[in-house]
């Protein structure tokens, strides 16, 4: 049985770390002790570093012209997406980090791919854009919740559809970017940025209904 002890200590911890928490959020800070490495040390997060670390093999397999190597780079980092997804659900290892950590390995791998292969297939330039207004919106959405003391949201199957469609399109024009010529890269190009759209204007709506949302 629970002495009246430990009960109000229990009470007194929690009564004391919500003002503080509070107090921070109030005063425009972030606490990001809940996001240090040492703290979230789980096999989830060691693999979205692992994408994180893949970035520049992918980058270098582009420049060196082998778009073999650099379509299994990118492939195996978006099987190492899926994979961590699913070992953090199943074996709760839902991590603070991990919310964080593996949308940005996605948005730099995304990034970086979009940006290399656009240097070759100026019809992409589109695509750049509409992918960093993106990422810079959802940035800045994760901000803004981290300041008003809420988690920031996780990825949802509008956003898994948009990223499974861009990894799939990525590979096509980099391994069969010849036989595709520019309608077809142009055509990936748009089916990807209106996938983009989609996901942005829906993460947009669920963050206005999160921030408002009473806790």
């Amino acid at each position: 049985m629970m002495s009246m002890n430990d009960t109000d200590n229990r009470e007194l911890h929690s009564k004391s770390s919500a003002p503080a928490a509070l107090a921070a959020s109030a005063a425009g800070k972030i606490d990001f002790t809940p996001y240090r490495l040492s703290n979230n040390m789980t096999l989830p997060n060691l693999l979205s570093l692992l994408r994180l670390a893949l970035i520049p093999l992918m980058l270098y397999y582009v420049f060196q012209e082998r778009p073999l190597a650099a379509a299994l780079v990118v492939l195996a980092s978006g099987l190492t997406d899926i994979l961590d997804g699913w070992i953090a659900r199943h074996f709760n290892q839902i991590t603070p980090l991990g919310k964080m950590l593996d949308p940005l390995a996605d948005k730099l791998t995304q990034l970086a791919l979009a940006v290399v292969l656009c240097l070759a297939h100026h019809m992409l330039i589109p695509l750049v854009l509409i992918l960093a207004v993106k990422e810079l919106l959802m940035l800045l959405m994760g901000l803004r919740l981290l300041r008003a003391g809420k988690q920031p949201f996780s990825a949802c199957w509008w956003g898994k559809l948009a990223t499974a469609v861009f990894y799939a399109g990525i590979i096509a024009i980099l391994l069969f970017s010849r036989q595709l010529q520019p309608p077809g890269v142009t055509a990936i190009s748009f089916i990807i940025s209106l996938l983009l759209i989609y996901s942005m204007i829906r993460y947009k709506n669920l963050y206005d209904q999160k921030l408002n949302a009473d806790d």
